[in-house]
């Protein structure tokens, strides 16, 4: 899997990166200013989470609007085109981490307006426990913390158990809102190697779209705004703790 590949700054490019950096730019600064206000370090916590909720939304709907735009000008420079398709969804019996604490709540809005709300939440206990078991077994043969994660991820794909987002057909059921988590992951092969027995094989040619360093570190600082929430940077983990904060969301 290719992690990191430096990209030409054509004029699509250096666009997609200043409106990028202008709205998380802007949003910091918001954050800062909240922050300040309150006397600490953060500037979202349950005493003003509802107050804040919507603005949270409306800053992800267009950081995923500029994520798009980026890919738009990055994914043009790769040799081989993109073969995922409709309906694949084997990169959707991953277990994601390093979902922004604004995505998780921007999401759990969304689906808590569904009738099925109680059910996902019981999928999503499901396999964030099924995942902390493979972590806590990494961890009991001697590996490191680091090592153990990485090594539960595998186990974990090896499962074979899809999102609980991810229909029978395989399409996603929150795509408009799903995290950049999974918006940044490609393939360059055919999807029946993006499986757990060629994963790690020359079969399958998968990579993740990275952002510049400082567009991350400016989404690093953001995030750190939400310190107040304690949110885990899981996919599932994370929306089971937003769950906690649903009389807020309610109020809000």
């Amino acid at each position: 899997m290719e992690l990191y590949r430096e990209y030409f700054p054509t004029k699509a490019y250096k666009f997609a990166k200043m409106k990028m950096g202008t709205l998380l730019g802007a949003e910091l600064d918001r954050l800062d200013g909240i922050a300040k206000s309150l006397g600490r370090e953060y500037a979202v916590g349950p005493d003003n989470l509802a107050s804040q909720i919507q603005k949270i939304r409306e800053f992800t709907s267009k950081y995923h609007e500029a994520f798009s735009q980026y890919l738009g000008a990055v994914l043009v420079q790769h040799e081989k085109p993109v073969q995922c398709r409709p309906a694949c969804g084997n990169c959707c019996h991953h277990y994601p981490l390093s979902v922004e604490p604004f995505e998780l709540l921007d999401l759990y809005c969304n689906l808590r307006e569904r009738d099925d709300l109680l059910t996902i939440m019981e999928s999503c206990q499901v396999r964030a426990s099924l995942f902390g078991k493979h972590y806590d077994d990494r961890l009991a043969t001697g590996s490191s913390d680091d090592d153990a994660e990485e090594q539960a991820l595998h186990d974990y794909f090896a499962e074979w158990i899809p999102c609980p987002f991810s229909d029978r057909v395989g399409d996603c059921g929150v795509y408009a809102f799903r995290p950049v988590s999974c918006r940044m992951y490609f393939s360059e092969t055919d999807p029946c190697y993006c499986t757990p027995e060629h994963l790690l094989t020359e079969r399958n040619d998968s990579y993740i779209v990275y952002l510049p360093d400082n567009i991350e570190e400016a989404i690093y600082q953001i995030s750190e705004h939400y310190a107040g929430l304690g949110l885990p940077e899981s996919f599932f983990g994370g929306l089971l703790a937003v769950n906690g904060f649903e009389g807020l969301l309610a109020d809000g």
